[in-house]
């Protein structure tokens, strides 16, 4: 883990469209692993994406740098409630005294009283390993928080931005079409793209299949959605611009169909064993494997693995629960 990392700003090099979205490297473990984004519009700011408390540094930095004050910031968005994307939104707040926060319906009770979140994450990291990776995590005032329907607009400055309820990935997922970059800003609902995954012939996105929402019928869904606005590019949370979403959606579409077969064989299994996970997280490496090898490049060098070994794990724990609910249903 990088959690030392040089607080400096670094910001995404790759990115290719209007210069008022900015990528933001969160320096989230290690470098090139989770992006925040700063959307400006003359002298009115927003945020997608939080990142954890650790990052607010690198956020506040590219205000900066970019010749805003935290005052300007008008939305701190977050696209879900997972910790590196929803962690460092309280802090980051109180240094933004006039943000509100703009949520999925289904994650706003979360954000204002996260304690519920915080003990299953305890449960998962132990409370010491859980702050030293997020930072503090505090409610925020329910009358900063708002509630984005699905379709819902909002003007601002000279874009619109369209909202999208986007399941698959988590219930409480959304993603955001900016009408200006005529890019979307995909949270998780796109896959994933870590730095080795875009030193490559072309960038290599991977289908993430986290407890406890996955389900890969409501995922495929919402890619095409996704497809559906006309948007040229993705702004991916890990990490940075992907150029071309109809080229990623097809790999997010044959990434999602090989996860499903995952689960169906999980099933034919029959009654949960102890090496059932291990087995299930050989499928899933096998699966990336494949999908490296149609898409992008094979051999990875070890190292690069070293970046998806705890994704394959944490992928693995999605399946596994998926075909749980399918067995109780």
């Amino acid at each position: 883990m990088c959690l030392g990392c040089d607080p400096g700003t670094h910001l995404s090099q790759e990115y290719s469209g209007p210069a008022s979205v900015i990528a933001i490297d969160c320096h989230f473990l290690q470098p090139e692993r989770a992006s925040a984004y700063l959307i400006h519009e003359r002298d009115r700011a927003a945020f997608v994406d939080n990142n954890t408390s650790q990052a607010v540094p690198h956020l506040l930095q590219a205000l900066k740098e970019n010749g805003l004050r935290p005052e300007q910031v008008e939305y701190a968005i977050v696209t879900h409630i997972h910790l590196d994307h929803a962690g460092g939104t309280s802090t980051l707040l109180q240094a933004c005294p006039h943000a509100i926060v703009l949520a999925h319906p289904r994650a706003i009770r979360h954000l204002i009283d996260p304690s519920r979140l915080l003990s299953s994450a305890e449960q998962v990291y132990g409370k010491e390993l859980l702050e030293a990776v997020y930072g503090r995590i505090e409610p925020i005032p329910a009358e900063r928080v708002r509630a984005v329907e699905d379709g819902e607009r909002r003007t601002f400055g000279h874009r619109t931005l369209t909202f999208l309820h986007t399941p698959g990935h988590a219930n409480h997922h959304l993603c955001i079409h900016d009408s200006e970059s005529n890019g979307v800003f995909t949270g998780d609902t796109f896959g994933i793209s870590y730095g080795p995954l875009r030193r490559s012939t072309r960038p290599c996105l991977l289908p993430s299949t986290p407890p406890t929402d996955f389900d890969p019928e409501q995922a495929r869904t919402s890619v095409r959605r996704i497809v559906e606005t006309g948007a040229d590019r993705a702004f991916l949370a890990h990490f940075g611009e992907y150029p071309s979403v109809r080229e990623g959606a097809a790999q997010m579409i044959q990434g999602l169909d090989l996860m499903e077969g995952i689960v169906k064989e999980i099933l034919a299994e029959g009654e949960p064993h102890d090496d059932l996970l291990a087995f299930v997280e050989g499928r899933v490496r096998a699966e990336i494997e494949q999908l490296l090898a149609r898409g992008c490049r094979l051999p990875l060098p070890e190292e690069d693995w070293m970046w998806l070994e705890p994704e394959i794990q944490l992928n693995a724990q999605g399946l596994l629960h998926a075909a749980q609910r399918i067995r109780s249903a």
